[in-house]
């Protein structure tokens, strides 16, 4: 992007994911006007949430947060977790984020040293912490990661994937790793 740039954004705003002030649905481009101080190398859009990288590698979240996907506690303690303006994700503040990647109900970032971070939901272990507890048939009790926190800490990552349930990483040798499920199933 040059000195010029900016982001915009359209189409479905139901939860907050345009980062334009509201939750409407929008046919046609509408600036960004919370990122407008800023520039970028990257954004990443999800079906729910979205996310930008700054030219100095501050991440910036907006939209879903029902499942800590914006990487801070929610504002409110409503049912209704939504974010429709920017805001920078303060626990990643003292690193510099190169990409990014939004799964299903979780996000991935990756920052200048190769060191990967995780949050949102993790009842898969889709975060890279194994899921704690299991109900009486054995299934993961969902255990969401509001923060993000390292993952995959020995290994030096070059790139970050995020399907639904599960992660991919590169890392700088040329090796893919992978957790959490697969979904759809053969995903993986």
């Amino acid at each position: 992007m040059d000195s010029h740039s900016c982001i915009i954004a359209w189409g479905s705003g139901e939860d907050g994911q345009l980062g334009i002030g509201n939750n409407e649905e929008k046919e046609w481009v509408c600036l960004v006007e919370a990122l407008q101080p800023h520039r970028f190398r990257s954004v990443v859009a999800g079906s729910r949430n979205s996310l930008a990288i700054g030219e100095d590698g501050k991440l910036f979240t907006w939209g879903w947060n029902q499942r800590g996907t914006l990487g801070h506690p929610a504002e409110s303690k409503s049912e209704n977790k939504i974010e429709n303006i920017p805001s920078q994700v303060k626990a990643l503040s003292s690193v510099k984020i190169v990409q990014a990647a939004i799964g299903g109900w979780h996000c991935l970032a990756v920052d200048d040293q190769g060191r990967a971070y995780a949050w949102g939901g993790n009842e898969y272990g889709q975060c890279g912490e194994e899921p704690e507890r299991k109900d009486d048939t054995g299934k993961p009790l969902r255990r969401d990661i509001e923060i993000p926190q390292r993952c995959a800490p020995k290994l030096v990552v070059r790139q970050v994937a995020a399907g639904g349930t599960h992660s991919v990483v590169l890392t700088c040798e040329g090796h893919v790793w992978t957790w959490g499920q697969p979904w759809p199933p053969g995903d993986m």
